[in-house]
């Protein structure tokens, strides 16, 4: 999918913009809680259960490892409030009737290809493009391009390109610092370096140049800005340079900065980790992350989605067990979670992806845990074993004609992948 993220966003703000002639998603209307679980068919034996109904199984046990220490951030000069029984209403975008038409058309394999997004590596390029090919994926996490020189990576992003029928989103990851793909394309500092040493302007800035140099050779999402907030006390799990310096009002600041650089420069960026990593117990790539109840995080982790929410733009779930509201499983298996996310901070119909399915908090394998996000009501699973793209499909196909997951869900789903396709290829107008 060459250069058609831009293409992409503005279509869904238009959408946006005349909503009532676009139609509403089936996450419309004022029961929240009932939403994802639609997907989850109720003429089977559940799984364990969030607190919500059927949606996943619990994570490994309670962490009992020390995080790493960092140094925590000056609180934010603006005081942190929220209103948490107000539901935001916000610009948000829902797919066409004609893209839910165009997707329903196509067959179920091919629906759910595009929603199965594995990673990528340019050590084994062929097997990339292969994958590709056979599977007909949606999207790819273009990981570290190992050997690879500037020159490189424009003609082998195309070569994957064309093996996309219906064109493909290429992602990767693009902080800064530490947590950046393609710095042979241009060095990021890292968001903590830039929100201190930048002013918000210039910060958009450096992200739209920067936005600019990949989406000419072919990348079309950024997974990032991080909006996690560094928490008031104690120590962050993940490495501080990841994080925005200051509290959830300046995190708000800097991240719909990076928002209007990425889309500036002709990417779709993703917004992470909801529902908030900054005090999570632990990493969740080596450990469970259980966060603080849901009634602190509305005051303090969570203010930056709300804040964000009328961007419309796509959303990382993050495998965070949050007390009060995913029960005893992540948010990324938690019905809950994802109509909270939807309804509550206003985040509409947006594309909501997963975090990397493998990682140690989600406490499944990669298929399994794929079924279990998209009855939660989230679109795109991602995984960094290539291998797995085939047994990830599959599993969710058989869950489909099972019945342990909504057809209409995976259209639902499919359709708003679509949007981010190329119109030509599809044959979908938006």
């Amino acid at each position: 999918m060459r250069r058609r993220a831009g293409q992409g966003i503005a279509t869904a703000l238009l959408c946006a913009a005349i909503a009532a002639a676009c139609g509403g998603g089936s996450d419309d209307g004022p029961d929240v809680s009932a939403k994802a679980s639609e997907r989850v068919s109720t003429t089977i034996a559940p799984p364990p259960t969030d607190s919500t109904g059927p949606i996943g199984t619990p994570p490994p046990a309670d962490p009992s490892t020390t995080t790493p220490a960092s140094t925590t951030a000056p609180p934010s000069t603006v005081a942190a409030t929220t209103t948490t029984t107000t539901t935001v209403t916000t610009a948000t975008t829902v797919p066409t009737t004609g893209l839910v038409a165009c997707a329903a058309a196509l067959p179920l394999r091919d629906r759910i290809a595009l929603l199965v997004w594995p990673a990528v590596y340019s050590v084994d390029w062929e097997t990339a493009v292969r994958t590709v090919e056979q599977h007909q994926v949606g999207g790819v996490i273009l990981m570290e391009p190992d050997g690879w020189s500037a020159g490189d990576v424009a003609p082998s992003l195309a070569q994957l390109d064309a093996a996309a029928t219906r064109g493909l989103v290429i992602a990767t990851d693009e902080e800064g610092g530490a947590v950046q793909r393609l710095a042979i394309l241009g060095v990021l500092p890292s968001q903590q370096d830039v929100s201190e040493g930048r002013t918000v302007d210039e910060a958009r800035e450096l992200i739209a140049a920067h936005g600019r140099a990949l989406a000419e050779a072919g990348v079309d999402m950024a997974l990032g800005p991080v909006v996690d907030v560094v928490p008031e006390n104690g120590e962050v799990p993940l490495t501080r340079s990841r994080f925005f310096t200051g509290g959830p009002a300046a995190v708000a600041e800097f991240g719909r900065a990076y928002v209007e650089g990425w889309q500036a420069g002709g990417l779709e960026p993703v917004l992470k980790h909801y529902p908030g990593h900054g005090a999570a117990s632990g990493d969740t790539h080596d450990e469970a992350g259980v966060t603080p109840g849901l009634a602190v995080l509305e005051r303090w982790d969570l203010m930056p989605y709300r804040s964000l929410a009328d961007t419309g733009v796509a959303v990382m779930v993050g495998h965070l067990t949050v007390p009060g509201l995913t029960g005893d499983v992540p948010a990324t298996q938690s019905g809950r979670a994802v109509s909270y996310l939807r309804e509550d901070l206003g985040y509409g119909d947006t594309l909501l992806i997963t975090d990397a399915l493998g990682m140690q908090a989600v406490g499944l394998p990669e298929d399994v845990a794929a079924v279990r996000a998209l009855a939660a009501g989230i679109d795109v699973v991602i995984f960094t074993a290539t291998a797995q793209t085939g047994p990830v499909i599959d599993a969710i196909e058989r869950a489909v004609v099972d019945g342990t997951l909504s057809d209409d869900g995976v259209t639902e789903s499919a359709a708003r992948v679509l949007r981010r396709l190329d119109t030509g290829r599809t044959g979908c107008g938006k």
